[in-house]
Formats: structure tokens, C-alpha cells, sequence
């Protein structure tokens, strides 16, 4: 397998914790987003919206693009460690939270977002960091409002092993604080299942200040 993804991406983070947890290996071609690799025409003919994570699985065909899918597709092709609940209603928790993260709160955060605050709106650096704190906690703090009054809540967001949720939270908290400088203290519950997180390998490995090539905060 080939994953395309850059150290700082969030998205990238998310898909190389499931590849771990699921004892696969990819070889990672950095795509250098704070140059605008991206948008060359190298990676647009590997994903044309110029985003990352793409992944070519290890039987070739079409990249298969955007974080969530490519976890459902991890799952679906390798099942175990299950990242889905068994039940229904418990899929359709799991995949709830991991939506606020990676669906509302991530999208308003990405390189091509801050660029157009920047540079079409005109905002300044204070600003552009105002809105990147306010729109990442407002999903973390939706998250715990599900995750601090629901019985389904465990060690982890769903029970007591990992799931796509607490994937999803685990890299939204990591832009709040590593990133944004957020703080954290209205999410207590967020904060608590995120320290579990890493406790484990393969959550604390992937993480984007881990990688090769990354620049600290």
C-alpha cells in the first residue's frame, strides 16, 4: 500500500492510527502541503480535489481518497481489531462522533481555508487563529457534550476499545493543542479518552510531531 499524506495533516494522522491498529503498512509519500504540493499536477492526477490522505491499496487500482471512507474501507477489508461496534445503533454512534470531528470540525481548518481568510478576507494572523481555536473546540465540546451524558461512554468513546471515534477525537484534540493552543478544560471527558488514546502505540506513534520532516509548534 501506498499512502499519500503530509506529517501535519490531521486527515493523515487519522489514517495512519487505523493502518496501525490494523496491523497493516503503507509506504508514505509526503505530499508537502505547506508548499503547496498539493496542487501540483503530479498529485492532482492522483487525487484531483488536491487533498490529502489518498491510499493505494496493496492490489493497485484507483487512490482511494478522504479520511473516512478509507477507514470504513480498512474495516470493511480487514475487520479485525473491529473499529465499528457490532449493533447498529452503536455503528451509527461511532460513526456520529467521528462525523463531528472529521466532517464539521476539521473542513474549517485545512490549509486551503486559512489561505482564503488570508488572502481573500484579509484576516491577520490574530484573527486567522481565532477562528481556528473557536472552530475546533466548538467540535470538541459537541463531542463531549454526547460523551460526558451518554451511558455508552467507556474508557474510550464507545465502550472500552478503541473505535473510527475515538480516531476522529484524537486528531481534532491534537490540532487543539499542539496546534492551536486551545484550551482543553470544558472537555474533561474528551481529554480523559484522548490520554488513553495515547497509551497506545499506535495512536502515539502517528502523531503528526512524530513524523518525518515535522517542525515543532
Amino acid at each position: 500500500m501506498k499512502l499519500y499524506g503530509f506529517w501535519r495533516s490531521l486527515a493523515s494522522y487519522r489514517v495512519r492510527v487505523a493502518l496501525a491498529l490494523k496491523g497493516l503498512q503503507a509506504e508514505e509519500i509526503s505530499i508537502d502541503l505547506l508548499k503547496g504540493k498539493q496542487n501540483s499536477d503530479d498529485y492532482l492526477a492522483v487525487n484531483p480535489q488536491g487533498v490529502v490522505p489518498a491510499l493505494i491499496p496493496d492490489d493497485g487500482g484507483p487512490p482511494l481518497f478522504q479520511s473516512l471512507a478509507i477507514l470504513e474501507y480498512l474495516e470493511e477489508t480487514r475487520p479485525q481489531p473491529a473499529l465499528l461496534p457490532r449493533d447498529a445503533r452503536g455503528r451509527a454512534r461511532v460513526r456520529g462522533l467521528a462525523l463531528i470531528a472529521a466532517a464539521d470540525g476539521h473542513p474549517l481548518v485545512v490549509p486551503r481555508v486559512r489561505s482564503y481568510l488570508e488572502k481573500e478576507m484579509k484576516q491577520d494572523e490574530a484573527a486567522r487563529n481565532r477562528w481556528l481555536g473557536h472552530w475546533t473546540m466548538r467540535a470538541l465540546e459537541a463531542i463531549e457534550s454526547h460523551l460526558s451524558r451518554e451511558k455508552e461512554t467507556g474508557r474510550f468513546c464507545h465502550g472500552n476499545t478503541p473505535t473510527l471515534a475515538d480516531i476522529c477525537l484524537a486528531s481534532q484534540m491534537i490540532g487543539a493543542l499542539a496546534y492551536f493552543n486551545c484550551d482543553t478544560a470544558t472537555v474533561p471527558a474528551a481529554m480523559r479518552i484522548y490520554s488513553q488514546c495515547m497509551e497506545i502505540d499506535a495512536f502515539a506513534k502517528a502523531h503528526p510531531l512524530k513524523q518525518p520532516g515535522a517542525k515543532p509548534h
